[in-house]
């Protein structure tokens, strides 16, 4: 599984938009102009920062933490997770290509760019909470952050649906 497929079946539509939160990427820090933004409303410039943001986050996940993602996911198939884990980590990089990430993906959606913010940060806390320890139950846990994005934005986790209902 590629880097960008693993964290599209956690962080649902992070390929969201696979994109990031800059609230970890600045320190924390909150009261960008945007978060009080309908997502659905940003001007197709706007939708670009938002998603330039929401890309630094995802990239701040570790190889290592993708890597017990996949090995918790390898469990469904009977595969021992360290095993999992250890062959994803000796892997070598593939090349990603890049979600699609724009206005369009955001069209319809009444979430706030914060409430998207919110659940970026917590699934990508989610995705380094995860260790060989975990269960699938941890892995399949939406964050509570996420309700409101879930809730305004259907459409983003569609592909997440999917992805999970054609999982064995």
């Amino acid at each position: 599984m590629t880097r960008m497929k693993l964290l599209g079946f956690l962080m649902a539509g992070l390929a969201l938009v696979a994109c990031g939160d800059d609230e970890v990427g600045n320190g924390g820090e909150t009261g960008n102009e945007l978060d009080g933004k309908q997502l659905g409303a940003l001007t197709a410039e706007e939708a670009d920062e938002v998603c330039d943001d929401f890309r630094g986050q995802v990239e701040a996940v570790s190889k290592e933490d993708i890597c017990e993602l996949e090995g918790v996911a390898s469990t469904i198939l009977g595969v021992d997770c360290e095993t999992a884990k250890q062959e994803c980590i000796s892997a070598p990089e593939e090349p990603e290509e890049p979600e699609a990430c724009g206005a369009s993906e955001f069209e319809g959606c009444t979430a706030t760019v914060a409430e998207a913010r919110a659940c970026m940060a917590a699934r990508v806390k989610t995705v380094r909470a995860i260790t060989c320890e975990s269960t699938l139950v941890d892995l399949m846990q939406q964050p509570a952050e996420c309700a409101a994005l879930e809730k305004k934005c259907p459409d983003l986790f569609e592909d997440e649906e999917e992805e999970t209902e054609e999982s064995p």
